[in-house]
């Protein structure tokens, strides 16, 4: 009689026959992305569900405004140094790690000192909660995201086990001292400090940990160049998109106040996840997509384009009928929240084609694809937000990101079109 875990690994290679696409790989990466997500989530209901009890609508919407301004205005930072990491180290190229880090050290300077510029600003103007609070961020953001790439390094080796363990340290660890902080004091200030600390220490030490016995050997010149034009390329198309990702919530408490952010924040936090697990389980698609050529990605992105959104769909779907529960149960403070989150839910269905064809551009190193959709995609959020949210406030916002959602699918398809013809008949 065959074993049940035989059973299991005839039953992957027979879907990976019909399917087309390497099973037994997907599922292991997807047992450690799905493990990791799940730990991610429920340290962040924790978090949550203390902000939602121990802070005021008014407090708890500062807070997130804070956070939102100091992120959006580090959109200086090299960011675009990931794709080049992740792509370096997928083929065998590791030794350009630490180039890589002293470059976006380097250049993270710029928005640190962005940053640091609007904290001086506030202080001028008697401000010094914004002052001090910015003045942390202005460390805090632009030196974490240089020692992240620590992540990509784990992407690249298809160490999904690796990565799941080390991040979901990383989250116990801030989500133990923000609730700890909670309990004693309400200081948005404290806060801020806290959110700092276990943001950027913890990514120095894993750093140092993933990369302690890298090749430290000179890289061969053609991997460091094509290393840094993929960092200044990805960096400069999504320069647009950082500022982008906080709009909204800078905008509403502009024209609504912190306690409509608060609501805001809870209808979104949901869905913002959902969307980040959906990241990171197609993101072991990443290590792949950078080895196949473009004839053989062609041959199937619409059968993967289909199977991600019913997908999408699936956690969509799930996720709208437990929200009012949920809300209920940890959150009765933000009820008003709950018809929000379930229709920004449904944006979820449309988000994994973006995803995955990001994921593609990103792979094939297609710069001119990655720049129209970053661009593009931008674009649509930014307006509709403008126009949507100064004008309905949340609910403007609710049905901006879920157009913006439709829209750049879209959007989307049509330039991965575009840009396979071209690039297939550019190498006939």
């Amino acid at each position: 009689m065959e074993s049940p875990p035989n059973k299991a690994l005839n039953l992957l290679k027979r879907a990976e026959h019909i399917l087309k696409l390497d099973t037994l790989y997907i599922a292991k990466g997807s047992v450690w992305t799905t493990l990791s997500f799940l730990i991610g989530t429920l340290a962040s209901l924790v978090t949550m569900v203390a902000y939602g009890n121990f802070l005021s609508r008014e407090t708890y919407g500062t807070y997130n405004y804070l956070l939102s301004l100091g992120a959006s205005l580090s959109f200086l930072t090299l960011s675009g140094t990931s794709f080049g990491v992740l792509r370096a180290v997928s083929r065998g190229y590791e030794n350009v790690v630490p180039v890589a880090l002293r470059l976006q050290l380097k250049y993270n300077l710029i928005a640190v000192a962005t940053v640091l510029s609007v904290a001086i600003y506030y202080g001028y103007k008697g401000n010094m909660l914004f002052a001090f609070s910015l003045l942390l961020l202005a460390i805090a953001y632009p030196l974490a995201e240089a020692f992240h790439i620590y992540v990509q390094v784990l992407n690249g080796r298809k160490r999904f086990d690796l990565l799941t363990k080390l991040t979901s340290i990383l989250t116990l660890i801030g989500t133990i001292a923000t609730v700890l902080t909670l309990l004693v004091t309400q200081s948005i200030l404290n806060l801020i400090a806290v959110y700092a600390t276990t943001s950027l220490l913890p990514s120095v030490f894993l750093y140092w940990y993933v990369t302690k016995n890298i090749d430290k050997t000179s890289p061969d010149e053609e991997q460091l160049k094509e290393m840094k034009r993929t960092a200044f390329h990805f960096t400069g198309a999504g320069l647009v998109g950082t500022a982008a990702q906080y709009i909204d919530k800078i905008l509403l408490f502009q024209v609504a106040g912190p306690a409509a952010l608060a609501v805001y924040g809870f209808a979104t936090a949901g869905p913002d996840r959902l969307r980040s697990f959906l990241k990171n389980a197609m993101s072991i698609t990443l290590p792949r997509l950078a080895q196949s050529s473009l004839e053989q990605i062609r041959q199937v992105v619409y059968k993967r384009i289909a199977l991600s959104m019913l997908f999408g769909f699936g956690v969509a779907l799930i996720y709208w009928f437990l929200a009012p529960y949920l809300f209920k149960l940890l959150l009765p403070r933000y009820l008003d929240a709950i018809l929000y989150t379930q229709v920004l839910a449904l944006s979820l269905i449309a988000a994994p084609v973006v995803i995955y064809v990001g994921s593609i551009f990103a792979g094939q190193n297609m710069l001119r694809g990655n720049y129209a959709l970053s661009i593009g995609t931008q674009i649509i959020r930014i307006t509709l937000f403008v126009i949507l949210g100064w004008k309905w406030q949340i609910w403007g916002l609710v049905f901006a990101y879920l157009s913006a959602s439709i829209l750049n699918a879209i959007l989307s398809i049509i330039i991965w079109e575009i840009e396979a013809r071209r690039l297939i008949r550019k190498n006939e």
